[in-house]
Formats: structure tokens, sequence, C-alpha cells
């Protein structure tokens, strides 16, 4: 049968969700029915559409102790709505009638029609396992629940497991090819804040349950905030984890709040008891050889720096501006970059140094595949005092007749006269 998310026979599957929760009505009482069991079995799929009664108090019953939970934890007591939201998941996922679970990103919109807060996490190349990550509604500080879904011959089993983050959850599963943990399942997710953790499980040789072998808690491994990715850079099958972070600012430098950050990436492998930190560097960017090559001037490293810019001759040229002195804690700020660009070519920095604060721009290029510097420059100051220019007359338009009237030269000066000479003569002298 051809079930594949594009055929025609996936649809009806759809409509059958949104029949159910056309059926569903709004909950109003705040009971609650405890059923904790962390591996949960039914009967084997069925093409007719899930209980709509059983999902119905579900929802009520899921709604009413998240409203009634004390505190940020989800164990305990705590734990009851997760688990309604899971079984209800659990019915979902069963009434699309497919045999791997990769349209588990369906019932998404049905569970948060129904008022609940979830993400849905699936791996293409082990098409049979799914994460339904459920939060609290109501209290956003709270623990999530993550449900595992996987399939045993007919079987879709559940089972649970509290996450302190629950935000955008992304997973592996891959063979091991161990009869003592057949399977292993990675999962990363974030905090509210954008921390990153991680979790690793082991399926039990019987394909029942899984057991926590790595996780924040026990064996830290991430802990930071930024960005992460499941990749096989060796094309062996079981994968490894690459994780981008910003780290803390230079000390040397202060960036503006839209300014790029510096940016390191790490990359964890597997080993026999979990994952582990295999390489770690600073993400190359224009921003990163800049502080670099400033560091290498402090500290003395001359040669280095010469190979962080197009001209060597730029080196001494540095040394001459001061550059590798630091006078001030923090000397250098990073003012603003390009205009537009998320990764900018060009930065204007403030220098306040042994010959003052100056303010330079910096340009950037590739060489080689490398960044480097390519020049900087002193911006000028825009002098705004005109000198005066007599402006010459206008001419006159094209067409235009010549006046009747002739133009008055100029005025003469009035001419100088010499000066008048006595007329009287001199008296004589007795």
């Amino acid at each position: 049968m051809n079930t594949r998310p594009g055929s025609t026979r996936f649809v009806p599957r759809l409509a059958v969700l949104a029949l159910l929760l056309s059926i569903i009505p709004a909950p109003a009482l705040r009971a609650q029915t405890q059923i904790q069991v962390p591996v949960l079995r039914e009967a084997s799929p069925v093409a007719s559409p899930p209980d709509a009664d059983s999902i119905s108090t579900w929802v009520a019953q899921a709604k009413a102790g998240f409203q009634s939970n004390l505190g940020d934890s989800a164990g305990g007591e705590n734990y009851r709505p997760y688990e309604k939201v899971g079984l209800i998941g659990r019915r979902l996922l069963r009434s699309l009638g497919r045999r791997d679970l990769l349209a588990a990103h369906a019932i998404k919109p049905a569970l948060d029609s129904l008022g609940f807060v979830t993400e849905v996490a699936t791996d293409p190349a082990s098409p049979t396992f799914a994460l339904l990550m459920v939060r609290n509604p109501v209290r956003h500080t709270a623990d999530a629940v993550g449900f595992l879904y996987w399939t045993k011959g007919d079987d879709l089993r559940i089972q649970g497991a509290v996450f302190k983050g629950g935000h955008d959850p992304r997973m592996r599963v891959w063979w091991t090819g161990r009869p003592e943990y057949p399977f292993e399942w990675g999962i990363f997710d974030k905090t509210r804040d954008g921390v990153l953790r991680f979790t690793m499980m082991r399926l039990s040789p019987g394909g029942t349950v899984w057991g926590i072998q790595q996780d924040e808690e026990r064996s830290p491994l991430m802990g930071e905030r930024g960005e992460a990715a499941w990749v096989d850079l060796n094309q062996d099958g079981p994968p490894e984890l690459v994780s981008w972070t910003s780290d803390p600012t230079d000390s040397l430098f202060t960036e503006c709040a839209d300014c790029p950050k510096l940016l390191t990436e790490r990359t964890f492998i597997e080993d026999g008891e979990g994952f582990e930190l295999q390489d770690q560097r600073l993400l190359p960017t224009p921003y990163a050889t800049l502080v670099y090559f400033v560091r290498l001037l402090i500290d003395g490293r001359l040669v280095q720096a010469e190979k962080l810019v197009r001209d060597p001759a730029k080196v001494r040229e540095a040394v001459t501006l001061g550059w590798n002195k630091r006078v001030v804690r923090r000397p250098w700020t990073v003012e603003y970059g390009e205009s537009g660009q998320a990764w900018p070519r060009r930065l204007a920095l403030r220098f306040e140094g042994p010959n003052g604060v100056k303010r330079y721009g910096v340009i950037f290029a590739r060489r080689e595949g490398r960044w480097i510097i390519d020049n900087w420059f002193e911006p000028r100051s825009i002098d705004r005092r005109y000198p005066s220019v007599t402006m010459p007359p206008a001419a006159p338009p094209a067409g235009a007749k010549p006046s009747a009237t002739p133009a008055k030269p100029p005025a003469k000066p009035p001419a100088t006269k010499p000066p008048v000479r006595s007329a009287v003569p001199p008296a004589k002298t007795r």
C-alpha cells in the first residue's frame, strides 16, 4: 500500500485527524488520573479512527493537570498531564495507519489546536522512530517531557523522558550492531534562553525500553547558547555532532549590539561511553582575523602577523600606530560594520592607544580561502567651512532676444587731480 505523504491514500488519514478534533468538546473539568507506565502497549494497528471518547477525556485531564501542577518539575504527580498528551499523540500516530513515522509532523497542528504546546522530530534515515516534545502550556518555565515512539513488529511503543529544555529538538537514531544495545538515540534541544543540551539513550536487547546513557546532568557536553547539527562526517553510519556557539568577547575588544561576534565550532564524536569533544576551533571570520592579528602584535609575533595582511609592511605600520600596546583595559571598540551585511567585510573601529583616540576603517579580503586584512585607513573629517565664491552671471536662455538697451559700462573711478601750486611767489628776504 502506498503510504507516502504525497500520495492520495495519505490524505484521508489527515482527514481522520480533522474529524477527530471536530468531535472533541472543550473540557471544563479539573480531574487527574494517574497512569505512570514508562512503556505502554496496544493492540495491532487498525485503520479506524482513534476512540474519540478516550481522547476527549485525556484532553480534559491533561488541561486540568497542567493548570494544577505545582513547581517546574515534570516528575511525580506533575507527570500526569504530560503522559495524557503522549497517549493522545500515540493514538493520532496510529490513526495515520503507517508503518513508518515520517508523517509524525502531521499530529502537531492537531495537538496545538487542542491547546497543547508540542514539537515533533523525526529522522529520515530511521523512519520507524519519532519524538514528541510536550511542554506545559500554562507554566513556561516548567520542564518538558519527550515521548519516544518506535515500532516493534506491529506494536507502536512509547516511553517518556524529562528534558530541562525541550525547545527545537533534533534527533538521530542509528544501528550499533551490538546485542546489548542494538540502537542508540541522540537528542539535542534548547532551553528558553537558547542553551544547547544533549541526551543519548540506548535500547535494551529486547527492544522494549530505552535507558539514558548520557545527559547534561551526569556528563555535560554542550551547555552554551548557539546552534548545532547532526552530520555524518566520515560516512560510516553513526553520526557526529557539530555545534557553533558565541564565545565571550575577547578582553581587548568591545562590540556593539549588532556587530559580529566570535564563534567557536566544536565537533563531538562517540566513543565507548558516549559523545566527547574531538575538535574545537575559532570559526574563521573577518572579525576573528582582526582579533588574532592584534593578539599577535601584542605578543610580539610579527612574522606570524604578516600572514594575516595583504602587504607585510602593514605590520610595521600597525606597530608605529601603537596597535601592539595596551594602555587601557579594552583599547578596541567595534562601532559598526557594513550596512545590511550579516557577515561584514568592513568594520569601523575606535582605538585608544599611546597616541590618543583614533578611528580606523578596516577592509578584509580572502586569499587562498582564508580571511586576511586587505587594508585600513583613518576616516577624514568633513570640513564644513566653504570659501566665498563670486558666481558668474547666468547665461540667457536659448532663443532669448538680446535686450534693446545696451548694458551700461561700469562707472570709471574719478581721476585724481595733481596738486595745485600756489600762485603767490615766496616773500623775499631782506
